[in-house]
Protein backbone atom coordinates (compact mmCIF):
# COMPACT_ATOMS: atom_id res chain seq x y z
CA UNK A 1 0.00 0.00 0.00
CA UNK A 2 1.49 3.47 -0.58
CA UNK A 3 -0.01 6.54 0.91
CA UNK A 4 0.44 9.73 -0.23
CA UNK A 5 0.52 13.20 1.81
CA UNK A 6 1.42 17.26 1.35
CA UNK A 7 1.09 20.20 3.04
CA UNK A 8 1.86 23.79 2.01
CA UNK A 9 2.21 26.76 3.69
CA UNK A 10 2.68 30.69 3.46
CA UNK A 11 2.03 33.84 4.73
CA UNK A 12 -0.41 36.60 4.75
CA UNK A 13 -1.42 39.43 7.46
CA UNK A 14 1.69 38.42 9.10
CA UNK A 15 0.81 34.90 9.86
CA UNK A 16 2.08 31.32 8.59
CA UNK A 17 -1.19 29.87 7.26
CA UNK A 18 -1.77 26.22 5.56
CA UNK A 19 -2.89 26.75 2.62
CA UNK A 20 -2.97 23.43 0.85
CA UNK A 21 -3.13 19.98 3.04
CA UNK A 22 -3.85 16.37 1.67
CA UNK A 23 -3.26 13.10 3.18
CA UNK A 24 -4.39 9.53 2.92
CA UNK A 25 -4.46 7.14 5.47
CA UNK A 26 -2.53 5.91 7.17
CA UNK A 27 -1.23 9.35 7.21
CA UNK A 28 -2.66 12.59 8.84
CA UNK A 29 -1.99 16.15 9.11
CA UNK A 30 -3.36 17.88 12.84
CA UNK A 31 -2.71 21.64 12.69
CA UNK A 32 -1.26 22.66 16.79
CA UNK A 33 -0.96 26.14 18.06
CA UNK A 34 0.95 29.17 16.32
CA UNK A 35 3.42 30.64 19.04
CA UNK A 36 6.72 33.34 18.21
CA UNK A 37 5.42 33.41 14.33
CA UNK A 38 5.64 29.77 14.11
CA UNK A 39 3.07 27.73 13.21
CA UNK A 40 3.01 23.75 14.83
CA UNK A 41 1.84 21.42 12.32
CA UNK A 42 1.53 17.05 13.59
CA UNK A 43 2.44 14.62 10.70
CA UNK A 44 1.02 11.85 11.99
CA UNK A 45 1.60 8.10 10.42
CA UNK A 46 -1.74 6.41 12.25
CA UNK A 47 -1.66 2.78 12.92
CA UNK A 48 0.64 0.34 14.49
CA UNK A 49 3.88 1.32 12.13
CA UNK A 50 5.14 0.39 8.89
CA UNK A 51 4.20 -2.80 7.85
CA UNK A 52 5.90 -5.18 4.92
CA UNK A 53 6.02 -3.70 1.85
CA UNK A 54 4.14 -0.42 3.03
CA UNK A 55 5.71 3.17 1.11
CA UNK A 56 4.33 6.70 2.34
CA UNK A 57 5.35 9.50 -0.12
CA UNK A 58 5.31 12.83 2.11
CA UNK A 59 6.01 16.65 0.23
CA UNK A 60 6.07 20.05 2.16
CA UNK A 61 6.49 23.27 0.68
CA UNK A 62 6.79 26.49 2.87
CA UNK A 63 6.24 29.50 1.17
CA UNK A 64 8.46 33.37 1.05
CA UNK A 65 8.04 34.35 4.86
CA UNK A 66 5.98 31.55 6.17
CA UNK A 67 7.59 29.71 9.75
CA UNK A 68 6.52 26.35 10.26
CA UNK A 69 7.49 23.13 12.40
CA UNK A 70 6.29 19.74 11.42
CA UNK A 71 6.16 17.28 14.47
CA UNK A 72 5.99 13.50 14.69
CA UNK A 73 3.88 13.11 17.90
CA UNK A 74 5.01 9.40 18.41
CA UNK A 75 7.67 7.04 17.27
CA UNK A 76 7.20 3.94 14.61
CA UNK A 77 7.88 0.58 14.44
CA UNK A 78 9.33 -0.64 11.50
CA UNK A 79 7.85 -4.19 11.61
CA UNK A 80 9.59 -7.47 10.15
CA UNK A 81 8.87 -8.51 6.29
CA UNK A 82 9.28 -7.12 3.05
CA UNK A 83 10.94 -3.49 2.64
CA UNK A 84 9.04 -0.65 3.37
CA UNK A 85 9.89 2.98 2.13
CA UNK A 86 9.26 6.28 3.74
CA UNK A 87 9.98 9.23 1.02
CA UNK A 88 10.06 13.14 2.35
CA UNK A 89 10.49 15.36 -0.27
CA UNK A 90 11.22 19.51 1.62
CA UNK A 91 10.80 22.97 -0.23
CA UNK A 92 11.39 26.36 1.51
CA UNK A 93 11.39 29.27 -0.57
CA UNK A 94 13.21 32.32 0.39
CA UNK A 95 12.73 33.91 3.22
CA UNK A 96 10.95 30.92 4.97
CA UNK A 97 11.75 28.70 7.73
CA UNK A 98 10.50 24.97 8.54
CA UNK A 99 11.54 22.62 11.43
CA UNK A 100 10.96 19.53 10.37
CA UNK A 101 11.48 17.06 13.26
CA UNK A 102 9.39 13.40 12.44
CA UNK A 103 9.04 10.54 15.22
CA UNK A 104 11.79 8.27 16.25
CA UNK A 105 11.99 5.40 13.79
CA UNK A 106 12.41 1.81 16.00
CA UNK A 107 13.50 -0.97 13.70
CA UNK A 108 11.89 -4.34 14.84
CA UNK A 109 13.51 -7.56 14.52
CA UNK A 110 13.79 -8.82 10.55
CA UNK A 111 12.56 -5.18 9.55
CA UNK A 112 13.93 -3.55 6.06
CA UNK A 113 13.48 0.17 5.26
CA UNK A 114 14.10 2.85 3.37
CA UNK A 115 14.16 6.45 3.83
CA UNK A 116 14.67 9.18 1.66
CA UNK A 117 14.63 12.29 2.35
CA UNK A 118 14.93 15.65 -0.56
CA UNK A 119 15.35 19.15 0.72
CA UNK A 120 15.87 22.38 -1.34
CA UNK A 121 16.24 25.32 0.09
CA UNK A 122 16.39 28.36 -2.16
CA UNK A 123 18.51 31.37 -1.07
CA UNK A 124 17.49 33.54 2.07
CA UNK A 125 15.44 30.31 3.27
CA UNK A 126 16.16 28.54 6.48
CA UNK A 127 15.57 24.66 7.24
CA UNK A 128 16.33 22.25 9.95
CA UNK A 129 15.40 18.44 9.94
CA UNK A 130 16.50 16.69 12.83
CA UNK A 131 15.91 12.66 12.59
CA UNK A 132 16.36 9.54 15.35
CA UNK A 133 16.19 6.02 14.84
CA UNK A 134 16.26 3.47 18.31
CA UNK A 135 16.03 -0.30 18.71
CA UNK A 136 12.42 -1.64 18.45
CA UNK A 137 10.26 -2.75 20.92
CA UNK A 138 10.64 -0.53 23.41
CA UNK A 139 15.31 -0.59 22.58
CA UNK A 140 15.55 -4.26 23.42
CA UNK A 141 16.41 -5.21 20.02
CA UNK A 142 19.53 -3.56 18.85
CA UNK A 143 21.41 -4.77 15.96
CA UNK A 144 18.77 -7.60 14.84
CA UNK A 145 16.84 -5.46 11.88
CA UNK A 146 17.72 -6.80 8.19
CA UNK A 147 18.42 -3.70 6.44
CA UNK A 148 18.72 0.06 6.88
CA UNK A 149 18.40 2.76 3.96
CA UNK A 150 19.11 6.23 4.81
CA UNK A 151 19.34 8.58 1.41
CA UNK A 152 19.92 12.36 1.80
CA UNK A 153 19.82 14.64 -0.88
CA UNK A 154 20.23 18.44 0.66
CA UNK A 155 20.24 21.14 -1.96
CA UNK A 156 20.56 25.68 -2.24
CA UNK A 157 19.19 26.97 -4.93
CA UNK A 158 20.32 24.47 -7.91
CA UNK A 159 23.90 23.21 -6.20
CA UNK A 160 23.52 19.82 -4.20
CA UNK A 161 25.72 20.10 -1.25
CA UNK A 162 25.22 16.80 -0.54
CA UNK A 163 24.00 13.23 -1.54
CA UNK A 164 24.76 10.48 0.00
CA UNK A 165 23.34 7.13 0.78
CA UNK A 166 23.97 4.84 3.86
CA UNK A 167 22.89 1.10 3.67
CA UNK A 168 23.22 -0.13 6.98
CA UNK A 169 23.34 -4.17 7.93
CA UNK A 170 23.20 -5.18 11.36
CA UNK A 171 26.79 -5.59 12.14
CA UNK A 172 26.99 -1.88 11.01
CA UNK A 173 24.59 -0.94 14.17
CA UNK A 174 26.58 1.02 17.30
CA UNK A 175 26.74 -1.86 20.37
CA UNK A 176 24.40 -1.82 22.57
CA UNK A 177 20.73 0.05 22.79
CA UNK A 178 22.10 3.43 20.80
CA UNK A 179 20.16 6.07 19.64
CA UNK A 180 21.38 7.41 16.38
CA UNK A 181 20.57 11.70 15.43
CA UNK A 182 21.11 13.14 12.40
CA UNK A 183 20.73 17.08 12.53
CA UNK A 184 20.64 19.45 9.64
CA UNK A 185 20.53 22.78 9.32
CA UNK A 186 20.31 24.74 5.93
CA UNK A 187 20.90 28.41 5.49
CA UNK A 188 22.78 31.70 5.79
CA UNK A 189 24.07 30.27 9.07
CA UNK A 190 27.56 31.70 10.11
CA UNK A 191 30.62 29.71 10.47
CA UNK A 192 30.42 30.13 14.44
CA UNK A 193 26.80 29.92 14.91
CA UNK A 194 27.26 26.69 17.00
CA UNK A 195 24.77 26.92 20.24
CA UNK A 196 22.64 24.26 18.12
CA UNK A 197 24.56 21.76 18.29
CA UNK A 198 26.39 22.06 21.38
CA UNK A 199 23.62 20.80 22.67
CA UNK A 200 23.48 17.84 21.10
CA UNK A 201 26.87 16.99 21.09
CA UNK A 202 27.47 17.46 24.36
CA UNK A 203 26.01 14.48 25.90
CA UNK A 204 26.61 12.20 22.83
CA UNK A 205 29.44 10.96 20.09
CA UNK A 206 28.87 12.46 17.61
CA UNK A 207 30.39 15.55 15.32
CA UNK A 208 29.18 17.65 12.92
CA UNK A 209 30.47 18.99 9.19
CA UNK A 210 29.78 22.24 7.39
CA UNK A 211 28.32 22.03 4.72
CA UNK A 212 29.31 24.09 2.20
CA UNK A 213 29.16 27.53 4.29
CA UNK A 214 25.20 26.51 3.80
CA UNK A 215 24.89 25.10 7.07
CA UNK A 216 26.30 21.79 9.20
CA UNK A 217 25.06 18.19 9.63
CA UNK A 218 25.40 16.65 12.89
CA UNK A 219 25.71 12.91 13.39
CA UNK A 220 25.63 11.65 16.92
CA UNK A 221 24.67 8.82 19.23
CA UNK A 222 23.14 8.42 22.52
CA UNK A 223 22.80 6.03 25.31
CA UNK A 224 19.23 6.38 25.72
CA UNK A 225 15.96 7.65 23.73
CA UNK A 226 15.71 10.14 26.39
CA UNK A 227 18.75 11.64 26.73
CA UNK A 228 18.25 11.87 22.75
CA UNK A 229 14.68 13.22 22.63
CA UNK A 230 15.90 16.21 25.56
CA UNK A 231 19.23 17.48 23.81
CA UNK A 232 16.87 17.47 20.39
CA UNK A 233 14.24 19.45 22.03
CA UNK A 234 16.52 22.04 23.69
CA UNK A 235 18.46 21.88 19.60
CA UNK A 236 14.80 22.61 18.25
CA UNK A 237 14.72 25.98 20.44
CA UNK A 238 17.55 27.33 20.16
CA UNK A 239 17.81 26.87 16.04
CA UNK A 240 13.73 28.51 16.43
CA UNK A 241 15.87 31.77 18.45
CA UNK A 242 18.72 32.06 15.81
CA UNK A 243 19.17 34.97 14.43
CA UNK A 244 18.53 33.62 10.86
CA UNK A 245 14.91 32.91 11.71
CA UNK A 246 14.06 36.59 13.27
CA UNK A 247 11.27 36.27 10.17
CA UNK A 248 9.31 34.25 12.35
CA UNK A 249 8.76 37.09 15.20
CA UNK A 250 5.34 38.12 16.46
CA UNK A 251 2.78 39.00 13.62
CA UNK A 252 3.14 42.61 15.29
CA UNK A 253 6.81 43.10 14.52
CA UNK A 254 6.54 41.07 11.26
CA UNK A 255 3.48 43.67 9.57
CA UNK A 256 5.91 46.02 11.08
CA UNK A 257 9.00 44.83 9.17
CA UNK A 258 7.09 45.00 5.64
CA UNK A 259 5.48 48.49 6.47
CA UNK A 260 9.13 49.66 6.34
CA UNK A 261 10.08 47.78 3.86
CA UNK A 262 7.43 49.29 1.31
Amino acid sequence: MTSRARIAFSRAAGRTRVVTAFAQAPQRWTVGAAADGWLTVYHQFVGDGYFPGERSITRCEVGPGACARIEGPGATPLRPGTASLAATKLRVAAGGALVYRPGPLLPHAGSSHAALLDATVAAGGCLAVLQLWTPGRTAHEPGRFDRLVLRTRLAVEDAVILEEQLDIRPPDWPAGEAVVVMAVALGPWPPAETAWWDDILGLADGAASPLSGCGAIVRALFPSLGAAARCVDVAVGRIAAAPQMKICSSPRKALETESKAH
